[in-house]
């Protein structure tokens, strides 16, 4: 008989860190994230407690590790708590534990006798979270909560969910209720879930009552875009101008006058938006449109054939560098481009002249050529339009949810490109840029397979695939008035939405640079084809076309 085959699966491995090592490293972000991993491999309750007392700043991923560890019945518990199981909540008296664990949303869906419960608990502690849970009970809710007052109503409406939301508060309030709202801070967060949601049609319609207030320039932009809807051109071109106005930003800037010039074809707009310093989509467009040629970059400096001094592959090193960077003077500045001025410090030194220069020429340098040398042109500006927003090309970039390297890849990620690569790896390894870029290369291949434009790429690779599908089924992109522009404004995972423009923006600088001019003006238009932008509506379009 045959021997089974043994079947070696490739290993994902933690780094080796000592307890010793943790103890003697300098506190900070980076010792956290070693700390982290420290607190997955084989320790004790005793190291993983001493470990523990080490941690600069409050981490989900490292508690939940560590309750894992230790024998501390009081974090166990808080654990428990944090998980926020309403089976375990039952059993507890602790107003704390019940106010870590039991979120609103939670809360909506319990029973009236449960929520009186819990109500009653949190009374004496937080009586704040009692009362709004309280208020939950009452009919009709939204009344009973429009009279408990702002706070207590924008506190919920946030907090509740998308189907909450729409259940009780898709309702076209009155003037006198929504411009009350409306004085309130937490107003601007409110007005970005309701014009970002298309089922809030009826608050949508509700925010055209709005009166004079002090807003955020986001808040403005989004109520322009809300007015434009219902084809309110009067508040649209206000709500445009307050935007522009309210902008910190350049970039806020430039958006407002490019959709001055979307919907009223000023020319003057146009050209006032080339002129902007900044280099972005809205720019980009503009230049384009004029035939005006974008140079405000540079690709490369002048630097010395020489070692460094500087190993930027370290975490640490960064880590210390860039406070000095951010705190430094213009003349400190001036000496850090002298000391760190060779070759090898390529991304390093460019980091700190940008700074120097406070951003007015904009860096596209191409570092890492080895790495990319056998991708097509097109990929090797996908990379450097990715690497340039992730890290501004930084090997040892750390990210506070542990997204590491130049391409700033999730450990989860790792570990599955890992597996798929049937190789043994540490976490540590993508501080490697070589490793890093090859990891981050696998992962867009994938992507490439389902999604064939940089912007939606670049979603895919800051949200997920996953998530990116899901907007791309809702209806967006389509061929309709001031599309793809309104689908790219109106994504509602902000994160996404503006790491998805700048990285299309350095795509189309990068393919400059590599020498394939490429039409920002066509890429917009290619949006709205999904049988040249992504595989997903063209097996939906395929299913209506065979159902016919």
């Amino acid at each position: 008989m045959k021997k089974p085959l043994l079947l070696i699966l490739p290993l994902f491995l933690y780094a080796e860190i000592s307890l010793v090592q943790l103890q003697k490293s300098p506190k900070g972000h980076v010792r956290d994230f070693h700390l982290w991993q420290y607190m997955q491999g084989d320790i004790n309750a005793s190291c993983a407690d001493t470990a523990y007392s080490l941690l600069d700043k409050n981490n989900t991923k490292i508690f939940k590790a560590y309750a894992k560890k230790t024998d501390v019945l009081s974090i166990k518990n808080q654990d428990e708590c944090n998980k926020g199981e309403v089976s375990f909540l039952l059993t507890q008296t602790d107003a704390d534990c019940i106010n870590s664990g039991l979120s609103y949303k939670k809360a909506m869906s319990l029973s009236p006798n449960q929520k009186v419960y819990f109500s009653n608990l949190l009374k004496e502690k937080h009586p704040k979270k009692s009362n709004r849970i309280e208020l939950m009970c009452k009919r009709p809710f939204l009344v009973s909560l429009l009279e408990s007052g702002s706070d207590d109503f924008l506190k919920l409406f946030d907090t509740l969910g998308l189907d909450n939301r729409h259940r009780y508060f898709n309702v076209k309030l009155s003037k006198k209720h929504i411009n009350k709202l409306a004085d309130d801070k937490k107003f601007n967060r409110a007005i970005k879930l309701i014009v970002t949601d298309k089922k809030m049609h009826k608050m949508q319609r509700a925010l055209l009552q709005l009166d004079e207030h002090d807003l955020s320039a986001q808040s403005y932009f989004f109520l322009a875009l809300n007015a434009l809807k219902f084809d309110d051109l009067k508040q649209v071109r206000y709500y445009l101008d307050a935007a522009y106005d309210k902008a910190y930003y350049a970039m806020d800037k430039d958006r407002a006058l490019f959709w001055k010039f979307l919907v009223f074809d000023d020319f003057k707009d146009l050209k006032r938006l080339s002129e902007s310093c900044d280099i972005n989509i809205y720019t980009l467009y503009a230049k384009e449109k004029l035939h005006i040629e974008t140079t405000n970059y540079f690709t490369s400096l002048s630097l010395r054939d020489s070692p460094s001094v500087c190993n930027l592959s370290d975490p640490y090193v960064w880590e210390d560098l860039v406070s000095k960077i951010r705190k430094a003077s213009k003349e400190e500045l001036t000496q850090m481009l002298n000391s760190f001025n060779t070759k090898e410090d390529e991304v390093l030194h460019a980091f700190i002249y940008s700074k120097s220069i406070d951003y007015k020429t904009h860096n596209y340098i191409l570092p890492y050529k080895e790495s990319i040398q056998t991708l097509s042109n097109d990929d090797k500006a996908l990379i450097y339009a990715l690497a340039r927003q992730e890290s501004h090309f930084i090997p040892s970039a750390i990210s506070r949810s542990y997204a590491l390297g130049v391409m700033q890849i999730m450990p989860f990620l790792i570990k599955d490109l890992s597996k798929r690569k049937q190789e043994d790896i540490e976490l540590n390894a993508m501080f490697d840029p070589q490793k890093n870029i090859e990891y981050a290369t696998t992962h867009l291949k994938y992507l490439q397979q389902h999604l064939y434009h940089p912007l939606f790429i670049a979603y895919a690779y800051n949200g997920g695939i996953g998530f990116t599908k899901r907007h791309l089924l809702k209806g967006t992109f389509l061929k309709k008035k001031h599309e793809p522009f309104l689908s790219m404004e109106l994504m509602a995972n902000t994160e996404s939405r503006e790491y998805g423009k700048k990285v299309l923006a350095n795509y189309v600088i990068y393919k400059k640079i590599l020498g394939e001019e490429v039409s920002l003006i066509s890429l917009f238009e290619t949006l709205v084809e999904p049988s040249r932008t992504d595989r997903f509506r063209m097996k939906v379009l395929s299913q209506k076309h065979l159902s016919h």
